[in-house]
């Protein structure tokens, strides 16, 4: 399809230019996103961009949108979270590959990146459906929506689908989700170190953040612990965590949970029931038998966005989990599916 190819030499080509930490409409989309209200780093924000950028191949895109081209364009209207850097780019890559008009909403969190992006995929193709504007704007152009946020987010955009009669089929809706992971002490140095990575990045803040640590009764949180403060060495919390923690440090203590934390209350960890806690705080939970995890992994399979088990722990996992390797919480692929849901595959069946 010509008009596909056009498209993913253009998304390619501003990946190329976005790869370069130092070109300007980077630069300065950066520094802005660093200015708004949100708990951003700088080194994770570049962590974020990078990894997101290198991911923009040719190969990648056609295998991703291959045969995926609509005959007849709509006007999707997504409503974008602001959580994490770069939230939504995938629903917008998405929606291009497919030949749908894109209208696109930003969290005041993160208002920048995502149209300054855009806005070098239109600078390379001359022109391309692409609109960024207001929610009442998006409400009066989309004809089918994509809303990613929390529950009540969620609850919100039904009611504001079924009161403008777009239909269910053409309503992509995520929730709120969690990620946690399953260890059995025997994890590799790297996988530790893995596991840090995919429960800090970000403060927690993301949908893939693990939130949850699952440990065989009398397994030493040392090791981790001790991850954990490797991890924050390279990446340093953003200056208001710490006070954050402090609120939660100090609940533990009063009700006397057994708790960790690091140096200056750069990450904080608490021993207790499997109940997910505020960003930037783990729960460390025991377990006497797999089976009992397998049963609560089943139970709240709805609520997950994965599950991360180093490779020989995961087989003895539920397969129809989604499982991952420690590591690759803040990795995804191109053609990941958040909350289970192919976002291709629903956009090239509008």
């Amino acid at each position: 399809m010509e008009q596909q190819t056009a498209m993913i030499g253009a998304i390619v080509a501003a990946g190329r230019a976005w790869r370069d930490p130092a070109y300007p409409a980077r630069v300065e989309a950066v520094r802005r996103t660093l200015e708004a209200r949100n708990r951003f780093t700088d080194a994770a924000l570049t962590f974020a961009v990078n990894q997101q950028m290198h991911l923009l191949t040719r190969k990648a895109l056609e295998r991703w949108g291959s045969g995926h081209w609509a005959s007849r364009p709509v006007t999707v209207g997504v409503l974008n979270a602001g959580n994490v850097p770069l939230a939504g780019l995938q629903d917008l890559l998405a929606v291009l590959l497919t030949g749908h008009r894109y209208f696109g909403t930003t969290s005041s969190k993160s208002p920048f990146l995502l149209p300054a992006f855009a806005e070098e995929i239109v600078r390379t193709l001359k022109e391309a459906p692409v609109q960024f504007g207001p929610v009442e704007a998006l409400w009066s152009q989309a004809e089918a929506v994509i809303a990613t946020g929390g529950d009540e987010t969620r609850a919100w955009a039904i009611e504001q689908c079924e009161a403008l009669a777009i239909p269910p089929d053409h309503c992509l809706l995520r929730g709120h989700r969690f990620a946690v992971a399953v260890i059995d002490g025997k994890e590799r140095t790297q996988e530790r170190d893995n596991l840090a990575e995919d429960a800090l990045l970000h403060e927690g803040y993301g949908c893939r953040n693990v939130a949850l640590i699952w440990a065989p009764e009398g397994t030493s949180p040392d090791p981790y612990l001790e991850a954990f403060a490797v991890f924050r060495s390279v990446f340093p919390p953003h200056p208001r965590t710490p006070g954050t923690l402090k609120m939660q440090q100090a609940f533990l203590k009063a009700v006397d949970l057994p708790h960790a934390y690091g140096e200056g209350l750069e990450f904080l960890l608490s021993k207790g029931p499997p109940e997910v806690q505020r960003p930037g705080h783990i729960r460390w939970v025991e377990y006497a038998d797999l089976e009992d995890v397998c049963s609560w992994l089943k139970a709240h399979e709805n609520a997950l966005q994965f599950v991360a088990a180093r490779p020989a722990l995961a087989a003895q996992l539920p397969d129809h989990l989604p499982l991952t390797s420690p590591g690759e919480a803040q990795r995804p692929p191109l053609d990941w599916q958040p909350d289970g849901q192919d976002t291709v595959a629903f956009l090239a069946g509008l």
